[in-house]
């Protein structure tokens, strides 16, 4: 009977350290909500992005980049600063040219030009995806000079220059100072809008975009690369 009594306390003892060493390993390998991992086939690859190469998702890059373009309507990517002067003559007989006869005055304009790209003129056509060698090549238009701004802090208008018989002011009408407007910006225009500037403006176009859209790319496939070129 006692070696009966001593037979089942052994059996219970290995019992209770069998489902002690269950506890245990249970306790050490459970499920952690934070560090489970899922095979859906999307990689993190930073805070920001993620990898869908394998994960069998197909995604339209041009509708992702078409998709920021209310936000990049015209991207200014260049500006250049320059002044230019006219001068005002004044004659006291209207048909002749004498410097006695003439006063003069010069008047100069400070002003800025901006070089734009229209991204908002981009469409899917634009957007070519070469999957072989995973690049998107982004077709955009060449750059143009936009606007000149005038700074009316920097019109400049010197003092008359008299002469014997010419003195006083200039006198000007609202027209006279429309026309000098109209030609000083035009002198402006001529003064940006040259070859050379176009091509550095151009260059400048083609790193920017790219600065912009490779990263929206990227934050959908780390494996492709963008390629910005002209129509």
């Amino acid at each position: 009977m006692k070696n009966k009594q001593k037979l089942l306390n052994i059996i219970a003892g290995v019992l209770a350290l069998l489902l002690l060493a269950v506890l245990l390993w249970g306790f050490a390998h459970r499920a952690d909500p934070h560090r489970m991992e899922i095979k859906d086939g999307i990689t993190e690859t930073d805070c920001d992005a993620i990898d869908l190469s394998g994960s069998g998702v197909e995604v339209d890059f041009a509708d992702v980049i078409l998709s920021h373009q209310n936000e990049r309507r015209k991207l200014i990517v260049s500006t250049q600063t320059g002044t230019v002067s006219t001068k005002l003559t004044d004659r006291i007989i209207k048909e002749l040219d004498f410097d006695f006869l003439k006063k003069t005055q010069n008047v100069s304009y400070t002003g800025t030009g901006y070089f734009v790209v229209d991204l908002d003129q981009l469409t899917a056509t634009n957007i070519i995806e070469d999957t072989t060698n995973k690049t998107i090549t982004i077709r955009i238009g060449h750059v143009y000079l936009q606007t000149i701004e005038i700074d009316p802090d920097h019109i400049i208008i010197d003092e008359v220059k008299e002469s014997l018989l010419a003195r006083g002011d200039i006198k000007l009408t609202v027209a006279d100072y429309r026309t000098i407007e109209k030609e000083l910006r035009s002198k402006l225009e001529d003064a940006f809008n040259t070859d050379s500037s176009r091509r550095a403006a151009d260059q400048t176009a083609l790193r920017m975009v790219k600065d912009i859209y490779e990263p929206i790319v990227k934050a959908i496939d780390s494996h492709y690369s963008v390629i910005v070129e002209f129509k």
